[in-house]
Protein backbone atom coordinates (compact mmCIF):
# COMPACT_ATOMS: atom_id res chain seq x y z
CA UNK A 1 0.00 0.00 0.00
CA UNK A 2 1.73 3.73 -0.34
CA UNK A 3 1.26 4.16 2.99
CA UNK A 4 4.41 1.52 3.42
CA UNK A 5 6.26 3.92 1.60
CA UNK A 6 8.85 6.16 3.65
CA UNK A 7 9.87 9.43 2.85
CA UNK A 8 14.02 8.51 3.06
CA UNK A 9 15.49 12.37 2.03
CA UNK A 10 16.33 14.49 -0.35
CA UNK A 11 18.86 16.23 -2.54
CA UNK A 12 18.86 19.01 -4.03
CA UNK A 13 20.45 20.54 -7.20
CA UNK A 14 19.67 23.99 -7.68
CA UNK A 15 15.89 24.27 -8.52
CA UNK A 16 15.93 20.22 -9.18
CA UNK A 17 15.88 17.54 -6.41
CA UNK A 18 16.54 14.25 -5.81
CA UNK A 19 13.48 12.70 -3.39
CA UNK A 20 14.67 9.32 -1.78
CA UNK A 21 11.73 7.02 -0.65
CA UNK A 22 11.91 4.07 0.98
CA UNK A 23 9.56 0.82 1.42
CA UNK A 24 8.74 -0.23 4.79
CA UNK A 25 8.32 -3.80 4.19
CA UNK A 26 10.98 -5.02 2.08
CA UNK A 27 13.77 -1.51 2.78
CA UNK A 28 13.69 -1.09 -1.31
CA UNK A 29 14.91 2.61 -2.49
CA UNK A 30 13.17 4.36 -4.81
CA UNK A 31 14.39 7.71 -6.62
CA UNK A 32 12.22 10.21 -7.69
CA UNK A 33 13.57 13.28 -9.67
CA UNK A 34 11.63 16.18 -10.12
CA UNK A 35 13.01 16.99 -13.48
CA UNK A 36 14.74 15.68 -15.97
CA UNK A 37 17.87 15.99 -17.31
CA UNK A 38 19.11 17.26 -20.67
CA UNK A 39 22.45 17.01 -22.74
CA UNK A 40 24.24 20.25 -23.21
CA UNK A 41 26.87 21.02 -26.35
CA UNK A 42 29.61 20.14 -24.01
CA UNK A 43 28.20 16.65 -23.13
CA UNK A 44 27.36 17.74 -19.53
CA UNK A 45 23.68 16.73 -18.54
CA UNK A 46 21.71 19.29 -16.55
CA UNK A 47 18.61 19.46 -14.73
CA UNK A 48 15.67 21.19 -17.19
CA UNK A 49 14.52 23.40 -14.51
CA UNK A 50 17.84 24.81 -14.03
CA UNK A 51 18.36 25.44 -17.74
CA UNK A 52 14.94 27.05 -17.80
CA UNK A 53 15.60 29.36 -15.05
CA UNK A 54 18.99 30.35 -16.57
CA UNK A 55 17.93 30.62 -19.63
CA UNK A 56 15.11 33.16 -18.45
CA UNK A 57 17.41 35.50 -16.42
CA UNK A 58 19.60 35.62 -20.04
CA UNK A 59 16.74 36.53 -21.66
CA UNK A 60 15.76 39.34 -19.56
CA UNK A 61 19.23 40.31 -18.65
CA UNK A 62 18.96 38.94 -15.49
CA UNK A 63 21.96 36.92 -13.65
CA UNK A 64 22.63 34.80 -10.63
CA UNK A 65 21.71 38.08 -7.93
CA UNK A 66 18.09 38.11 -9.74
CA UNK A 67 17.30 34.93 -10.01
CA UNK A 68 18.57 34.47 -6.33
CA UNK A 69 15.94 37.12 -5.33
CA UNK A 70 13.47 36.54 -7.19
CA UNK A 71 13.33 33.11 -6.06
CA UNK A 72 14.28 33.96 -2.23
CA UNK A 73 10.80 35.84 -1.97
CA UNK A 74 9.09 32.54 -2.78
CA UNK A 75 11.22 30.30 -0.59
CA UNK A 76 12.85 28.37 -3.12
CA UNK A 77 16.93 27.12 -3.24
CA UNK A 78 18.62 28.06 -6.19
CA UNK A 79 21.88 26.63 -7.80
CA UNK A 80 25.23 28.29 -6.29
CA UNK A 81 27.05 31.60 -8.80
CA UNK A 82 29.56 28.82 -10.45
CA UNK A 83 26.66 26.60 -11.54
CA UNK A 84 24.64 29.38 -12.84
CA UNK A 85 28.06 30.34 -14.59
CA UNK A 86 28.39 26.85 -16.18
CA UNK A 87 24.99 26.77 -17.40
CA UNK A 88 24.56 29.84 -18.96
CA UNK A 89 28.02 28.65 -20.83
CA UNK A 90 26.09 25.59 -22.07
CA UNK A 91 22.97 28.09 -22.95
CA UNK A 92 25.48 30.45 -24.92
CA UNK A 93 27.07 27.64 -26.84
CA UNK A 94 23.45 26.68 -28.10
CA UNK A 95 22.68 29.73 -29.22
CA UNK A 96 25.42 30.49 -31.28
CA UNK A 97 24.98 27.22 -33.06
CA UNK A 98 20.95 27.10 -33.62
CA UNK A 99 22.53 31.22 -34.88
CA UNK A 100 24.76 29.88 -37.54
CA UNK A 101 22.77 27.26 -38.60
CA UNK A 102 20.04 29.46 -39.09
CA UNK A 103 22.37 32.32 -40.76
CA UNK A 104 23.76 29.55 -43.22
CA UNK A 105 20.29 28.48 -44.44
CA UNK A 106 19.63 32.04 -45.02
CA UNK A 107 22.79 32.66 -47.09
CA UNK A 108 21.80 29.24 -48.94
CA UNK A 109 18.04 30.57 -49.47
CA UNK A 110 19.05 33.93 -50.79
CA UNK A 111 21.95 32.46 -53.02
CA UNK A 112 19.49 30.49 -54.74
CA UNK A 113 17.18 33.62 -55.48
CA UNK A 114 19.93 35.51 -56.80
CA UNK A 115 20.42 32.59 -58.94
CA UNK A 116 16.87 32.41 -60.65
CA UNK A 117 17.12 36.48 -60.77
CA UNK A 118 20.15 35.93 -62.68
CA UNK A 119 21.47 38.39 -60.71
CA UNK A 120 25.67 37.84 -60.65
CA UNK A 121 28.53 39.90 -59.90
CA UNK A 122 31.93 38.56 -61.87
CA UNK A 123 29.76 35.44 -62.03
CA UNK A 124 29.45 35.38 -58.43
CA UNK A 125 25.53 35.75 -56.86
CA UNK A 126 24.78 39.35 -55.80
CA UNK A 127 22.21 40.24 -53.80
CA UNK A 128 20.84 43.00 -51.78
CA UNK A 129 21.21 43.87 -47.64
CA UNK A 130 19.99 45.88 -45.06
CA UNK A 131 22.46 46.79 -42.53
CA UNK A 132 22.06 48.31 -39.56
CA UNK A 133 24.28 49.05 -36.05
CA UNK A 134 23.08 50.10 -32.41
CA UNK A 135 24.74 50.78 -29.44
CA UNK A 136 24.03 49.81 -25.72
CA UNK A 137 22.43 53.13 -24.58
CA UNK A 138 20.93 56.08 -26.81
CA UNK A 139 23.58 58.05 -28.87
CA UNK A 140 20.99 60.00 -31.52
CA UNK A 141 23.14 62.84 -32.13
CA UNK A 142 24.92 62.87 -28.72
CA UNK A 143 26.82 61.17 -26.33
CA UNK A 144 28.68 58.68 -28.68
CA UNK A 145 30.34 56.72 -25.23
CA UNK A 146 28.86 53.24 -25.73
CA UNK A 147 30.60 50.49 -24.28
CA UNK A 148 28.93 47.88 -26.71
CA UNK A 149 28.10 47.93 -29.81
CA UNK A 150 26.02 45.46 -32.45
CA UNK A 151 25.65 45.50 -35.60
CA UNK A 152 23.59 43.26 -37.80
CA UNK A 153 23.38 42.38 -42.06
CA UNK A 154 19.98 41.09 -43.12
CA UNK A 155 18.58 39.46 -46.68
CA UNK A 156 16.68 41.93 -48.71
CA UNK A 157 14.98 39.09 -50.44
CA UNK A 158 14.33 36.69 -47.25
CA UNK A 159 14.08 39.29 -44.24
CA UNK A 160 16.05 36.64 -42.38
CA UNK A 161 20.03 37.28 -41.01
CA UNK A 162 22.82 36.76 -42.60
CA UNK A 163 26.04 38.43 -40.19
CA UNK A 164 25.57 39.35 -36.43
CA UNK A 165 28.56 41.05 -34.60
CA UNK A 166 28.92 42.85 -31.13
CA UNK A 167 32.14 45.56 -30.04
CA UNK A 168 32.47 45.53 -26.76
CA UNK A 169 34.80 48.51 -25.10
CA UNK A 170 34.21 46.43 -21.19
CA UNK A 171 34.71 43.93 -19.51
CA UNK A 172 33.62 43.54 -15.78
CA UNK A 173 35.90 40.81 -15.26
CA UNK A 174 39.16 42.07 -16.29
CA UNK A 175 38.41 45.10 -14.11
CA UNK A 176 38.28 43.13 -10.98
CA UNK A 177 41.62 42.20 -11.79
CA UNK A 178 40.43 38.31 -13.04
CA UNK A 179 43.21 37.05 -15.29
CA UNK A 180 42.71 36.10 -18.62
CA UNK A 181 42.73 32.42 -18.24
CA UNK A 182 40.27 32.25 -15.62
CA UNK A 183 37.18 33.99 -17.31
CA UNK A 184 35.45 34.50 -20.76
CA UNK A 185 36.78 38.09 -21.62
CA UNK A 186 34.65 39.78 -24.48
CA UNK A 187 36.39 42.92 -24.93
CA UNK A 188 37.46 43.20 -28.33
CA UNK A 189 37.20 47.11 -29.34
CA UNK A 190 39.48 50.01 -27.96
CA UNK A 191 38.88 52.65 -30.87
CA UNK A 192 35.56 54.95 -30.51
CA UNK A 193 32.16 53.89 -30.56
CA UNK A 194 31.20 55.92 -33.41
CA UNK A 195 33.48 53.14 -35.74
CA UNK A 196 31.69 49.88 -33.71
CA UNK A 197 28.94 50.10 -36.24
CA UNK A 198 31.04 50.29 -40.05
CA UNK A 199 33.95 47.73 -38.58
CA UNK A 200 31.02 44.92 -37.78
CA UNK A 201 29.56 45.89 -41.50
CA UNK A 202 32.94 45.76 -43.37
CA UNK A 203 33.79 42.61 -41.28
CA UNK A 204 30.53 41.11 -42.47
CA UNK A 205 31.08 42.13 -46.05
CA UNK A 206 34.40 40.68 -46.21
CA UNK A 207 32.96 37.12 -45.66
CA UNK A 208 30.02 37.25 -47.23
CA UNK A 209 31.11 35.41 -50.24
CA UNK A 210 33.13 32.63 -48.18
CA UNK A 211 30.30 31.95 -45.86
CA UNK A 212 27.31 32.45 -47.90
CA UNK A 213 29.11 32.31 -51.73
CA UNK A 214 27.47 35.91 -52.77
CA UNK A 215 28.61 39.03 -52.75
CA UNK A 216 26.30 42.15 -51.34
CA UNK A 217 26.53 44.08 -54.58
CA UNK A 218 23.51 46.47 -52.84
CA UNK A 219 22.68 47.55 -49.59
CA UNK A 220 19.97 49.96 -47.67
CA UNK A 221 21.57 52.08 -44.69
CA UNK A 222 20.89 54.88 -42.90
CA UNK A 223 21.78 58.53 -44.39
CA UNK A 224 24.94 59.61 -42.16
CA UNK A 225 25.79 56.61 -41.92
CA UNK A 226 29.89 56.16 -42.21
CA UNK A 227 29.54 52.90 -43.65
CA UNK A 228 29.47 53.21 -47.22
CA UNK A 229 32.93 54.99 -47.61
CA UNK A 230 33.95 52.52 -45.23
CA UNK A 231 32.74 49.73 -47.28
CA UNK A 232 34.02 50.94 -50.80
CA UNK A 233 37.59 51.44 -49.40
CA UNK A 234 38.17 48.14 -47.47
CA UNK A 235 36.03 45.21 -49.25
CA UNK A 236 38.97 43.63 -51.44
CA UNK A 237 38.40 43.63 -55.13
CA UNK A 238 34.11 44.42 -55.61
CA UNK A 239 34.28 46.87 -52.58
CA UNK A 240 34.43 49.86 -55.31
CA UNK A 241 31.02 48.14 -57.19
CA UNK A 242 29.07 48.18 -54.50
CA UNK A 243 25.95 50.30 -54.62
CA UNK A 244 24.00 52.29 -51.19
CA UNK A 245 20.32 52.59 -51.37
CA UNK A 246 18.78 54.90 -49.04
CA UNK A 247 16.82 53.63 -45.65
CA UNK A 248 13.16 55.28 -46.07
CA UNK A 249 12.63 55.32 -42.42
CA UNK A 250 15.79 56.79 -41.87
CA UNK A 251 15.03 59.78 -44.53
CA UNK A 252 11.35 60.09 -43.29
CA UNK A 253 13.19 60.50 -39.62
CA UNK A 254 15.81 62.92 -40.67
CA UNK A 255 12.64 64.56 -42.38
CA UNK A 256 11.07 65.13 -38.93
CA UNK A 257 14.30 65.91 -37.51
CA UNK A 258 14.28 68.93 -40.19
CA UNK A 259 10.88 69.96 -39.34
CA UNK A 260 11.83 70.16 -35.45
CA UNK A 261 14.55 72.38 -36.15
CA UNK A 262 12.97 74.25 -38.37
CA UNK A 263 10.31 75.36 -35.81
CA UNK A 264 13.43 75.62 -33.13
CA UNK A 265 14.84 78.41 -35.48
CA UNK A 266 11.70 79.90 -36.36
CA UNK A 267 9.39 79.80 -33.66
CA UNK A 268 6.33 82.26 -35.98
CA UNK A 269 6.18 79.20 -38.15
CA UNK A 270 4.12 77.56 -35.16
CA UNK A 271 0.83 78.12 -33.83
CA UNK A 272 -2.65 77.58 -35.44
CA UNK A 273 -2.42 77.49 -39.15
CA UNK A 274 1.42 76.50 -39.41
CA UNK A 275 3.57 73.57 -38.05
CA UNK A 276 2.00 72.23 -35.50
CA UNK A 277 3.12 69.34 -33.46
CA UNK A 278 0.09 67.62 -35.78
CA UNK A 279 1.26 68.81 -38.91
CA UNK A 280 4.82 68.02 -38.15
CA UNK A 281 3.52 64.64 -37.69
CA UNK A 282 1.24 64.77 -40.93
CA UNK A 283 4.02 65.90 -42.73
CA UNK A 284 6.10 63.14 -41.85
CA UNK A 285 3.33 60.48 -42.80
CA UNK A 286 2.71 62.15 -45.87
CA UNK A 287 6.23 61.00 -47.15
CA UNK A 288 6.09 57.59 -45.96
CA UNK A 289 2.81 57.33 -47.77
CA UNK A 290 4.27 58.36 -51.04
CA UNK A 291 7.32 56.70 -50.57
CA UNK A 292 5.46 53.26 -49.73
CA UNK A 293 2.97 53.57 -52.91
CA UNK A 294 5.36 54.79 -55.38
CA UNK A 295 7.59 51.72 -54.45
CA UNK A 296 4.61 49.43 -56.17
CA UNK A 297 5.41 51.25 -59.35
CA UNK A 298 7.23 48.36 -61.92
CA UNK A 299 8.98 51.24 -64.12
CA UNK A 300 11.91 52.11 -61.58
CA UNK A 301 12.05 55.47 -63.97
CA UNK A 302 8.26 56.80 -63.59
CA UNK A 303 8.21 55.88 -60.04
CA UNK A 304 11.28 57.88 -59.14
CA UNK A 305 9.64 61.02 -61.12
CA UNK A 306 6.17 60.56 -59.40
CA UNK A 307 8.19 60.29 -56.25
CA UNK A 308 9.42 63.23 -56.31
CA UNK A 309 6.73 65.55 -57.27
CA UNK A 310 5.12 63.76 -54.54
CA UNK A 311 7.19 64.46 -52.16
CA UNK A 312 7.97 68.06 -53.29
CA UNK A 313 4.14 68.44 -52.84
CA UNK A 314 3.76 66.91 -49.77
CA UNK A 315 3.64 70.50 -48.08
CA UNK A 316 1.01 71.79 -50.56
CA UNK A 317 -1.37 68.70 -49.64
CA UNK A 318 -0.71 68.63 -46.09
CA UNK A 319 -1.86 72.61 -46.14
CA UNK A 320 -4.83 71.83 -48.01
CA UNK A 321 -3.57 73.38 -51.36
CA UNK A 322 -4.77 70.41 -53.31
CA UNK A 323 -4.13 72.06 -57.01
CA UNK A 324 -1.23 70.30 -57.53
CA UNK A 325 -2.07 66.99 -55.95
CA UNK A 326 -1.93 63.51 -57.73
CA UNK A 327 -5.34 61.62 -58.33
CA UNK A 328 -3.73 58.65 -57.55
CA UNK A 329 -2.67 60.22 -53.88
CA UNK A 330 -5.39 62.90 -52.95
CA UNK A 331 -8.96 62.09 -52.26
CA UNK A 332 -9.32 65.96 -53.21
CA UNK A 333 -7.48 65.57 -56.47
CA UNK A 334 -9.77 62.11 -57.33
CA UNK A 335 -12.55 64.53 -56.53
CA UNK A 336 -11.91 67.11 -58.42
CA UNK A 337 -11.19 65.35 -61.36
CA UNK A 338 -13.86 63.44 -61.17
CA UNK A 339 -16.27 66.48 -60.83
CA UNK A 340 -14.20 68.10 -63.74
CA UNK A 341 -15.56 65.14 -66.10
CA UNK A 342 -19.03 65.04 -65.07
CA UNK A 343 -19.70 69.07 -66.00
CA UNK A 344 -16.79 69.56 -68.71
CA UNK A 345 -15.54 66.29 -69.84
CA UNK A 346 -12.22 67.78 -70.13
CA UNK A 347 -11.02 67.20 -66.44
CA UNK A 348 -8.97 69.93 -66.28
CA UNK A 349 -8.44 71.43 -63.34
CA UNK A 350 -8.07 75.11 -62.66
CA UNK A 351 -4.76 77.54 -60.96
CA UNK A 352 -6.23 77.51 -57.41
CA UNK A 353 -3.41 80.39 -56.66
CA UNK A 354 -5.22 83.05 -57.93
CA UNK A 355 -9.09 82.38 -56.75
CA UNK A 356 -9.17 84.74 -54.19
CA UNK A 357 -7.12 87.63 -54.84
CA UNK A 358 -8.21 89.23 -51.02
CA UNK A 359 -6.49 86.05 -49.48
CA UNK A 360 -3.41 86.98 -51.31
CA UNK A 361 -1.38 88.18 -48.68
CA UNK A 362 -1.96 85.42 -46.03
CA UNK A 363 -1.21 82.75 -49.04
CA UNK A 364 1.86 84.38 -49.77
CA UNK A 365 2.54 83.90 -46.47
CA UNK A 366 1.66 80.47 -45.94
CA UNK A 367 3.00 79.26 -49.42
CA UNK A 368 6.16 80.86 -47.75
CA UNK A 369 6.20 78.43 -45.03
CA UNK A 370 5.38 75.83 -47.00
CA UNK A 371 8.18 76.21 -50.01
CA UNK A 372 10.50 76.06 -46.09
CA UNK A 373 9.02 73.04 -46.03
CA UNK A 374 9.62 71.65 -49.39
CA UNK A 375 13.26 72.91 -48.64
CA UNK A 376 13.35 70.71 -45.61
CA UNK A 377 12.99 67.86 -47.39
CA UNK A 378 14.98 68.30 -50.73
CA UNK A 379 17.89 68.94 -48.21
CA UNK A 380 17.00 66.48 -44.71
CA UNK A 381 15.63 63.52 -46.57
Amino acid sequence: MWWDILLAGEKRDGLASIISTRCSQCDHVILLETSRKVKGPRGYRRWECNLASVWGQMSTGGGHSKLQETMGVLGVPVMSARHFINTERDIGEWWRKQLEEVMAEAGKEEKRLAEERGDYHEGVPAITVIVDGGWSKRSHRHSYNAKSGVGIIVGQATGKLLYIGVRNKYCTACTQGVSPDQHTCYKNWDKSSSEMEPDIILEGFKQAEQVHGVRYKRFVGDGDSSVYPTLIENVPGWGRYIEKLECANHACKCYRSGLEKLVQDKPSYKGRGGLTQKMRRRLTSAARCAIKMRSKEPDITKAVKLLERDLQNGPYHCFGHHERCSPDFCLSARERVESSKDTSGDGAASDGDTDHPDESDDLACKFSRIRRVVWVWEHTG
